[in-house]
């Protein structure tokens, strides 16, 4: 009897709390559409009037979708898809729109080509999605969980391959259908070639490049060459020498910091004097460190010819001995190793060959030849007489990105 007194009087007061939550969740019957909800909705409702050929429907819910949400990367595929498929497709789609999803700064160079932001965004979106998107990856750029946009997405891709293969279309119109099919590669190389002179798209896209090469550019690149020493200094020997340059291009001038290492025993014994003694080396491993501006005399196709001028820290270490103590035993410490250090100012000039390959989306790379020659003043006291000069020639891989 009391066990069942205790169970009455447990449900006394749990029953009206219960009711209270139930009663709660019946008076929230007030919403509002988010832009998350309705893009889950459309992923769902566009296939199906597309295959029903409502396309008044089909508009309709495009003009919802826009007026709620905005101007967003999805908004604009979707619009472009089915103007294609209706026969209407023009270019006043994407002439002059606001991106709500894009905050654009009134001095922002290109304000103008948010088309290409977008296909670029759509592009970045679905090629490298799980690398870039990281700990974030369950949100797009508008704040729409992936999850309700990917069935939209399968359906413009699948829907652009379709066209691509039973319509006929303008050339523009086979851009964005290949585009948003993923064929990003073939695209671009449409955009690059002469295939869309004349268009809207490729006016804003050659708009944009040329702004880019007009602003400050990071640059980069590899040398691979020869160290060859001139007059006294050829004792030592011709070395290879390997480098890297970084630093940025404005128009035609480009300033670099450089970084270079020649390496490898001297061929010859040459003297060198330190701790009041003359020593007896052929050791050889040197250090380059300064500055290189690079002025374009002329460019003619994808050639270009440069004016090359610098000025450096060059060094040279002629010795590197582990040091013998009186007992006769040496140390492995390594500050207690005798060393020798050559070291010089280094004003140099040059010109420079480039063959610049096919210019990409962000980028342009070449390779080339520099040949400078190098004013230097290594001051070997008491030793071997190690006046000369340098001739430098290096074979360059680089890089402008824009």
């Amino acid at each position: 009897m009391k066990k069942i007194l205790k169970i009455f009087l447990l449900l006394c007061i749990a029953l009206p709390a219960y009711c209270q939550v139930e009663n709660v969740e019946n008076i929230m019957t007030r919403r509002y559409l988010s832009c998350s909800d309705i893009v889950y909705n459309v992923s769902w409702l566009m296939p199906e009037f597309y295959e029903k050929g409502n396309m008044d429907t089909l508009q309709a819910i495009l003009d919802f979708w826009e007026k709620r949400c905005g101007m967003s990367e999805a908004v604009m595929r979707s619009k472009i898809i089915f103007s294609i498929s209706s026969g209407s497709f023009s270019e006043n789609l994407y002439g002059n729109f606001i991106d709500s999803s894009v905050f654009v700064h009134p001095t922002d160079k290109f304000a103008n080509n948010r088309i290409l932001r977008l296909l670029r965004s759509y592009e970045w979106s679905n090629t490298t999605f799980n690398v870039r998107r990281g700990y974030w990856d369950h949100w797009d750029d508008w704040g729409n969980d992936i999850s309700r946009i990917q069935q939209l997405n399968g359906f413009t891709v699948n829907l652009s391959k379709k066209l691509l293969e039973t319509k006929e279309l303008s050339v523009i119109e086979r851009f964005f259908l290949l585009f948003y099919s993923n064929e990003f590669k073939q695209a671009w190389q449409m955009l690059d070639s002469d295939e869309l002179d004349g268009t809207r798209l490729k006016e804003l896209y050659l708009q944009e490049k040329k702004t880019r090469e007009q602003d400050v550019s990071f640059h980069n690149n590899w040398m691979v060459g020869a160290w060859i020493p001139q007059g006294n200094l050829e004792l030592l020997g011709v070395h290879p020498f390997f480098g890297y340059r970084l630093g940025g291009k404005a128009k035609k001038l480009t300033i670099n910091l450089s970084f270079g290492l020649k390496f490898g025993n001297s061929p010859n014994i040459y003297q060198i004097y330190k701790d009041d003694s003359i020593w007896n080396t052929n050791r050889f491993f040197g250090i380059y460190l300064g500055s290189d501006i690079n002025r374009e005399l002329f460019r003619f196709g994808r050639h270009g010819i440069d004016i090359i001028g610098g000025v450096a820290w060059e060094n040279i270490n002629t010795l590197n001995e582990k040091k013998e103590h009186a007992c006769g035993c040496t140390s492995h410490n390594d500050n207690d190793r005798i060393k020798h250090n050559l070291n010089s100012l280094n004003l140099n000039i040059g010109l420079g060959y480039k063959f610049y390959f096919k210019k990409q989306q962000f980028n342009q790379r070449y390779i080339g030849l520099d040949v400078k020659y190098n004013f230097v003043n290594f001051k070997n006291t008491h030793g071997t007489n190690l006046d000369g000069n340098i001739l430098t020639v290096n074979l360059i891989l680089g890089n402008i990105l824009w």
